[in-house]
């Protein structure tokens, strides 16, 4: 019997544009195009798509878990190194706790349909913004007292 494996390790999450994270870590949840997966130390060799979802990247040394809104790609584990090729990424690292609250607040007025016109005009996904709530509320970020509903429900 494998019993379940501890440790950590190397996560490196790229785009066309930048390098946004190079860590070690000891687990990553992220949105493979056949549901969620989860991988830990010593996980099998693999390559996979990546669909629209939510990267959790948790047991990050010296640093608060990170978490990311996907717009797909690929991801690779091999010999204890996952690497995340993302068409593009959303996050609210390294902007302002205000940049983030409005975020949030946009979002969730997606979300709950007040912006419904605005929606329509703009094509402003809605699945994106339930992504948006949903990561601020696993980032901690406080997302009010709104009622939002449907944001707790998986997009996919």
């Amino acid at each position: 019997m494998v019993g379940i494996s501890t440790g950590v390790f190397r996560v490196v999450l790229l785009t066309p544009k930048a390098k946004l994270m190079d860590c070690r870590a000891g687990s990553v949840t992220m949105p493979a195009y056949d549901g969620q997966w989860g991988i830990l130390r010593n996980h099998c060799p693999v390559l996979t798509r990546l669909k629209l979802g939510i990267l959790q990247i948790r047991q990050i040394a010296d640093r608060p878990d990170a978490f990311y809104i996907l717009e797909g790609g690929l991801a690779r584990v091999n010999d204890n190194h996952l690497t995340i090729l993302a068409y593009d990424v959303l996050t609210f690292e390294g902007r302002s706790e205000e940049e983030v609250r409005e975020m949030v607040s946009e979002a969730q007025s997606i979300v709950v349909g007040q912006e419904y016109i605005r929606t329509q005009r703009l094509k402003v996904d809605p699945v994106r913004a339930q992504l948006v709530v949903r990561m601020a509320r696993m980032a901690g970020v406080d997302v009010g007292s709104v009622s939002t509903e449907t944001a707790e429900q998986s997009p996919h």
